[in-house]
């Protein structure tokens, strides 16, 4: 491990340190680490009273994922107060597994176990950490499942085809939905089916539908009258691929509830490495943007209650079952998070995390995004970012995006092994497992600093087998 040596000094109060709500608050907090600056070794917990976004960036290999994972179990140790966390405030969680990494959560540590458990428990030891219980589920989306490899009690996830927007359609069939003949039709399709119903050839007319499935999308190409204003082979190719997408059986049978996959005192891993990109951007869009809605709804619900001091009896019960029929405060986390929401074309996952991350935290809904390539990341989402832990940065480019982006100002001297530096420099020094903290929400914090971040508590599934 290198030696740090930053001026000036963090603080001269003794004990903790926490960071992440500008009031200080200090009513819900995640253990990250401790500072691994000269001097005392004192721990370093995130506030998450407030809501808020953070930033995990590095390199493959230095421990990026496994901060991810340290926050994950953060949030999942319930609502007693641990040597991990402490939550007053009932909020769930959502992972998207980009890497299928994080199921292993849901694995204690233990002296007992392979080859593998046992190491990482010596490391949980050695840290001065103990296992403990956590609220952690496994979810796949149904189809995609491997009977052969998959873990026990994983769960399945189907989503409602009348829940997509008209951009999730045109990204799942991969068109443009707004100028080819096939994005054009679909358009239609759903225009008829949920909004104005149709005529068709030889039948009745049809009376529209909001809770249409892919079969009755089928139906209406089948017998619509105005589908004959599009070609034969435009027709064919929607066919072919609605009949594809009726077939997968994340589209079939009844949708899961988010009340489900969402619930205070618990996280849920969604592994996504074995569907493709497309179905997967869509996934990602339809359960951030029923997320938002169901948020907007109960804080829009909690202000009137608040805020309003005439309501009735009646008006008081509706609201308060409005909120209580609807997702707690949530914290959604996603590794590799450039896949989803990169400098590249546009796509529905990444717009919807944009306005995930702008608009948010008004409901009580906060983010953290891991990333190797931070200069892959949309600049309009490192904006959002409050916090930023740091790991190791080599590549020129990357390191710039993360010295430019810090949210507390540099230290005024840093010395790495006695030689003076600067924060690129640093940056590129820094061991496996150690981070720069940089946190805009700070008042025990004037400056960045170094964390070292502390050992997980469960399996870390993010080593080459």
């Amino acid at each position: 491990m290198a030696s740090y040596k930053l001026l000036p000094p963090v603080s001269s109060r003794p004990g903790p340190v926490f960071a992440g709500d500008p009031s200080d608050k200090q009513i819900d907090r995640v253990l990250l680490g401790s500072l691994a600056e000269g001097g005392q070794r004192r721990q370093l917990w995130l506030d998450i009273s407030g809501e808020q976004v953070v930033g995990v960036l590095g390199k493959r290999g230095t421990g990026k994922s496994y901060t991810l994972g340290v926050l994950i179990e953060g949030l999942a140790g319930g609502a007693a107060e641990t040597a991990i966390a402490r939550h007053k405030t009932a909020r769930g969680g959502l992972v998207f597994d980009i890497m299928d990494i994080f199921w292993s959560t849901q694995i204690p540590l233990s002296m007992s176990g392979s080859a593998e458990i046992k190491k990482q428990h010596a490391a949980m030891v050695r840290g001065g950490m103990k296992p403990q219980d956590l609220a952690v589920d496994v979810w796949i989306p149904a189809g995609f499942e491997d009977p052969e490899i998959d873990p026990r009690g994983v769960r399945t996830i189907r989503i409602d085809p009348a829940a997509l927007s008209i951009d999730d359609w045109g990204a799942l069939f991969d068109i443009n939905i707004y100028s080819e003949p096939q994005g054009m039709l679909i358009a239609d399709l759903i225009s008829h089916v949920c909004e104005s119903g149709y005529e068709t050839r030889d039948h009745p007319p049809i009376l529209a539908n909001t809770t249409y499935n892919l079969d009755d999308l089928l139906d209406c190409l089948d017998a619509a009258a105005f589908v004959a204003n599009f070609s034969d082979s435009t027709v064919r190719a929607v066919r072919q691929r609605l009949q594809s997408f009726a077939r997968l059986e994340l589209f079939r049978g009844a949708p899961t509830p988010l009340s489900k996959l969402i619930s205070a005192g618990r996280v849920s891993i969604l592994m996504l490495s074995r569907v493709p990109d497309q179905i997967k951007r869509v996934v990602v869009s339809v359960l951030l943007n029923q997320i938002l809605r169901q948020r907007s709804a109960a804080s829009f619900a909690q202000k009137r209650l608040d805020l309003q001091s005439d309501l009735s009896d009646g008006e008081r019960r509706k609201l308060k079952n409005a909120i209580a029929t609807r997702i707690p405060r949530t914290w959604v986390l996603m590794d590799e998070a450039h896949v989803l929401a990169g400098t590249g074309e546009g796509s529905v996952a990444r717009d919807a995390i944009i306005k995930y991350a702008k608009e948010g935290r008004n409901f009580g809904l906060s983010l953290a995004v891991a990333t190797q390539q931070p200069s892959a990341l949309d600049s309009r989402l490192m904006s959002q970012v409050e916090t930023m832990i740091v790991h190791q940065l080599t590549a020129s480019k990357d390191a710039a995006v993360a010295a430019e982006n810090l949210k507390s100002p540099s230290p005024e001297s840093m010395k790495v092994d006695d030689v003076l530096s600067d924060m690129r420099g640093l940056l590129r020094r820094l061991s496996q497992g150690e981070a720069v903290f940089s946190c805009g929400n700070a008042p025990q914090l004037p400056r960045s600093c170094v964390l070292a971040v502390r050992p997980r508590i469960s399996a870390h599934g993010g080593y080459e087998a």
